[in-house]
């Protein structure tokens, strides 16, 4: 380094801290460059140095390296006692808002239904929980289940299941006209289990109307078959006045002699859901109900042989409906397990 020249003298930091001399030595002259040419450029550079050296003697001179060798200041203890604790109250709050949101009915991540019990919309969700729509955009028009298995063999399209032969849980409820209903005392013959609602504003307006026509088709043999229909409604479980389920499905009120819509407490009933493997959701501030759909065959000695799944297509406003043709083909599938139960126990 030339003498006097701009330079970096390092600290015992080892940062590099501009030091600034008295003039700036003239660079190596190039061979192709003319004298005057040098000159200018000395000059320039003599012009900046000075500039660079000028310094203010009352400014406070600064230990950058002692600076360096303390590190950071450190955050007050209180300062960071202070952001955990507004920290805490904001995450205790969020979540506070999205329990009130679910019990709204106004956050569909939580509580995913709308008042509507059943299949999902337009997707006839297997076992799943019952959900309506949430609003949003529309990417693609759904396909319908059934429209896509209308073609499959008639246990996919029901989506029978086998489970391992094992007596059915017991149940003891009321029906509509307040007679107390047993398992027990159905021995010996075949009962057909299904769920929904008493408003009936689940998949009831697809599932009562398949049983009454699976009860049709049976023929003479219906006399040794019972369909009993659980209620899954907790916010709605008075037998009178009569409910939708009875009255608006062609069900009740003598239409169906073997069906029976029973009910009672939640207290009675929650035992029953849980042993059948109905997860039922409700909210009382807005009257929601959401369930899965499933549908138990039990032969004329108490054991469960099959299970199905129901399914509906749910429009936008929360009714339900299926294809005629899909109507008809579940009506025969459970008339036709059915009647293989009352085969077996000849």
């Amino acid at each position: 380094m030339f003498p006097g020249s701009v330079g970096a003298v390092p600290n015992r930091a080892g940062v590099g801290d501009a030091r600034v001399a008295g003039r700036v030595a003239s660079p190596p002259r190039d061979a192709g460059m003319a004298p005057s040419d040098a000159g200018s450029m000395n000059g320039d550079a003599g012009s900046m140095n000075g500039d660079a050296g000028a310094h203010d003697p009352s400014a406070p001179v600064v230990d950058r390296a002692a600076a360096f060798a303390r590190g950071a200041p450190r955050i007050p203890r209180k300062a960071v006692l202070v952001v955990l604790a507004a920290a805490v109250v904001l995450g205790g709050g969020g979540v506070a808002l999205e329990h009130l949101l679910a019990g709204a009915g106004l956050n569909p991540g939580a509580t995913g239904s709308t008042g509507a019990t059943g299949s999902t919309g337009a997707t006839g969700a297997r076992g799943g929980p019952s959900r309506r729509a949430t609003t949003g955009p529309v990417l693609a028009p759904p396909v319908s289940e059934p429209a896509r298995q209308m073609s499959a063999r008639l246990s996919s399209f029901m989506g029978i299941a086998t489970p391992r032969p094992a007596p059915a849980p017991s149940l003891a409820l009321v029906d509509q006209a307040g007679t107390p209903v047993s398992l027990s005392a159905l021995r010996g013959s075949v009962v057909v289990i299904t769920f929904f609602g008493a408003p009936c504003t689940d998949i009831c307006p697809v599932l009562g109307p398949e049983i009454a026509a699976a009860d049709a088709a049976l023929g003479p043999a219906a006399s040794r078959v019972v369909f009993l229909t659980v209620n899954t409604d907790p916010l709605h479980l008075a037998r009178l006045p009569a409910p939708a389920a009875v009255t608006g499905v062609g069900l009740g009120a003598g239409a169906l002699a073997n069906w029976h819509f029973l009910t009672g407490s939640v207290r009675q009933l929650d035992p029953v859901w849980r042993r059948y493997g109905v997860a039922i959701t409700a909210s009382a501030a807005t009257g929601t109900v959401a369930h899965n759909d499933v549908m138990y065959f039990v032969d004329p000695t108490g054991v469960i042989r099959y299970r199905a799944t129901p399914f509906a297509d749910e429009s936008a406003a929360g009714v339900f409906t299926l294809p005629p043709a899909s109507r008809t083909r579940w009506a025969e599938g459970i008339a036709s397990y059915a009647r293989r139960l009352l085969q077996g126990a000849s």
